[in-house]
C-alpha cells in the first residue's frame, strides 16, 4: 500500500492510493507523540507497514528533488521558520515518519530553485509541497493543462502546462484566504511601527480579520474568497496561454471549494471543478506508487537517484 501525507494549514491528511484517508487536526497532532500518530495510521489503514510514503512538510523550499527522508537536510527547508502559524503538528508527523521504519520520500515545494518558467522565479516561493500532490491528482487523471487554486485558510494557485508545473502564486503574494493573506499598506505600516511582525501580519491578514467577520461560512466572506480566487486563477491562465496551453482546465481545492465553485465558474465564465478534500494526499500516494514503479520525474520534478539505489 502507498500513502500520501498532505500537510495542510489546519489539518494533516493521510490517504492511500485508493483515495481512502484520515485527517488529524494540526493542533491535535501537535499534542500527540510520534508513536501515537503511527498507531492511528496503522489502525486506520489496517496495515503495519507501507510500500512507500510520500510526505509533505512545511514549505519544502530546501530541496528541488523528491528525496528520501533520511537524505533531506534541515527537514527539506531553507530555514526552519516559515510563513504562517506554527503549532507543531507537522513536526510531530515528520518525527513519526522518521522513526516509522517505512520507506519515506519528501516532496519539494515550488520555489525559485524549481524547474518552472523563469519569469515566475521573481518570487522566492510559489507553493508548498501539498500543491504538488494536488497537481498530480489532476495530471494522473489525464489532464495536461490546468490551473488549480487551493482557496481556504490561504489561497495558493499553481499552473500546469503539458503535464509539468509551470508556475505558482504563493499565499503572501496575491489572493487572501479566510485566515491568511498578503501584506497591504496598513500591515506594512504596522510592521514598520513595531506593532507586529511580518509573519503575524501575514497570519492574520485574511478575509475574516480584515473584514471583521467571525464566521468563515459568512456569505460575504465566501463571496470575497471566490472573487480573489477567480482573479488569481485568471492571472495564472495568462502564463499558461503564453506557453501554448490554450484554455486550461480549472480546479478548486480546499474545504470551501464546493461552496464557491459555482460562483468562481460564473466569474471566470468557465466550468470550475471542486476537488475532494483528500485530493492532495491521494495525489501524493499516487506519486509514491509511480516512483515505486520506477518513474524518475513527476511533473518536471526529478526523483533523487538515491530513492532507487536501495541503500540506507
Amino acid at each position: 500500500m502507498f500513502i500520501g501525507v498532505d500537510h495542510g494549514t489546519r489539518a494533516i491528511r493521510f490517504a492511500n492510493h485508493h483515495g481512502e484517508g484520515i485527517a488529524i487536526p494540526r493542533s491535535e497532532a501537535g499534542s500527540l507523540r510520534p508513536e501515537e500518530i503511527l498507531e492511528r495510521i496503522k489502525d486506520h489503514f489496517h496495515a503495519g507497514s507501507f510500500d512507500l510514503v510520500a510526505l509533505c512538510y512545511s514549505m519544502g523550499d530546501g530541496i528541488t528533488r523528491i528525496t528520501r527522508l533520511q537524505d533531506a537536510e534541515n527537514r527539506g527547508l531553507a530555514r526552519l521558520s516559515g510563513a504562517g502559524i506554527e503549532v507543531g503538528g507537522g513536526t510531530r508527523v515528520y518525527e513519526a515518519m522518521a522513526i516509522s521504519g517505512w520507506p519515506v520520500v519528501l516532496l519539494p515545494g515550488i520555489h525559485r530553485g524549481s524547474n518552472t518558467d523563469v519569469r515566475m522565479k521573481v518570487f522566492s516561493h510559489g507553493a508548498s509541497p501539498e500543491k504538488v500532490g494536488l497537481g498530480y491528482y489532476v495530471v494522473r487523471r489525464g489532464v495536461e493543462n490546468a490551473v488549480i487554486a487551493d482557496a481556504s485558510s490561504n489561497t495558493v494557485t499553481i499552473g500546469i502546462n503539458d503535464g509539468r508545473i509551470a508556475g505558482a502564486i504563493d499565499a503572501p503574494i496575491f489572493a487572501p484566504g479566510l485566515l491568511q493573506g498578503p501584506l497591504d499598506v496598513d500591515a506594512i505600516r504596522a510592521v514598520d511601527d513595531g506593532r507586529m511582525t511580518a509573519n503575524e501580519a501575514f497570519s492574520h491578514g485574511g478575509i475574516l480579520r480584515r473584514m471583521n467577520l467571525s464566521d468563515e461560512h459568512d456569505d460575504l466572506a465566501l463571496e470575497i474568497l471566490a472573487l480573489f480566487a477567480a482573479m488569481e486563477m485568471s492571472a495564472m491562465s495568462i502564463l499558461l496561454k503564453d506557453l501554448g496551453a490554450g484554455s486550461p482546465d480549472m480546479f478548486l481545492a480546499g474545504d470551501p471549494a464546493p461552496n464557491i465553485a459555482e460562483r468562481v465558474s460564473e466569474l471566470l465564465s468557465v466550468d470550475v471543478i471542486p476537488l475532494p478534500s483528500f485530493a492532495s494526499a491521494t495525489g501524493c500516494a499516487w506519486i509514491a506508487e509511480d516512483i515505486s514503479a520506477g518513474m524518475r520525474s513527476i511533473m518536471g520534478i526529478d526523483v533523487d537517484e538515491r530513492v532507487f539505489d536501495g541503500s540506507g
